[in-house]
Formats: structure tokens, C-alpha cells, sequence
């Protein structure tokens, strides 16, 4: 199979995003379609869509939320495509986007028991900076992790 192919979110893109959306999330968790079209149409928003043989794997979704700082709003991607790299792509491709935007700290929350999404976002040089008790509708913990050039080594 070859690499994903990473391009820009088109509007055509939204039912297949929102489906990835709800399979990778608990229907509590998952983002409405009215959540999601929020955050992809929000003017300060970047969304990046992968493609494996010409359909769409997986999305990220970042916001530029004040100056100099972003968030990662979201990164899905189906289960059979995941461990091919294209989480990977879609979080470089995120990061290069933000760094021509001179970004210099993004910040996501992930759930405090999916540790292989915590090793992921460590191996981008993300570090856990606080605990948010109840973050996921009351049901669960998430932990904070944000990134800088100099904590990523790149200052």
C-alpha cells in the first residue's frame, strides 16, 4: 500500500470525517455533526485529511487559538489504517502548517487510558502538563500535553 496522501480538507470531505469521527470515539465523545462542522469551518481552524488508495483514513483538526498558541482540536484515524504512519503524517503535516504560522506552543487533551495516544504524542515531543478531572463529559480523565520547539528539542 502506498503512504498516505495528506491534502486540504474540502467540503465534500465532511460525512466521511464525521463517520472516522464516530467510529473512533464512544458515541458520548465523539463531536456532533454540528460540533465538528464548527470547528472545520471555524476561520482560525487547519484541517488536514488523509488518503490511503484514494480514501480517506483519517483527519486532524488544529486551531490557532491566540497568538503564538493552537490547539489540537482532533486526530482520527480508522482502525485498520492506523499503525501505517498516517497518524504521523497528519500530525507533520498540522505542525508544518503551524510553524509557517509562527506557533510556538500547541496543546491537546487525550484520555487518561489510552496510553498508546500518550506514546504517540510524546514521540512529537509533546510532555503531560496537568490532569483534567472529568474532561470527557463528566466520564472520564484527560491529561494535558503541549508542545514547544525547546521542550521538542528544536528551539
Amino acid at each position: 500500500m502506498s503512504p498516505a496522501r495528506i491534502r486540504a480538507y474540502q467540503a465534500r470531505d465532511f460525512p466521511e470525517i464525521h463517520r472516522i469521527d464516530q467510529v473512533c470515539f464512544p458515541p458520548d465523545i465523539a463531536y456532533s455533526r454540528a460540533e465538528l462542522l464548527f470547528y472545520v469551518r471555524h476561520p482560525e481552524s487547519i484541517t488536514r485529511v488523509a488518503e490511503l488508495d484514494r480514501a480517506v483514513v483519517g483527519f486532524i483538526v488544529g486551531r490557532i487559538e491566540s497568538s503564538g498558541t493552537a490547539h489540537v482540536v482532533t486526530l482520527d484515524v480508522l482502525p485498520g489504517a492506523r499503525r501505517r504512519g498516517v497518524g504521523s503524517a497528519l500530525m507533520a503535516a498540522l505542525h508544518a502548517e503551524l510553524e509557517t504560522r509562527e506557533v510556538r506552543l500547541i496543546f491537546l487533551e487525550v484520555d487518561v487510558a489510552n496510553e498508546a495516544a500518550r506514546r504517540f504524542y510524546e514521540r512529537f515531543g509533546y510532555r503531560v502538563t496537568a490532569l483534567l478531572k472529568g474532561y470527557y463529559k463528566g466520564r472520564s480523565h484527560a491529561l494535558r500535553m503541549v508542545w514547544t520547539p525547546e521542550a521538542a528539542g528544536r528551539s
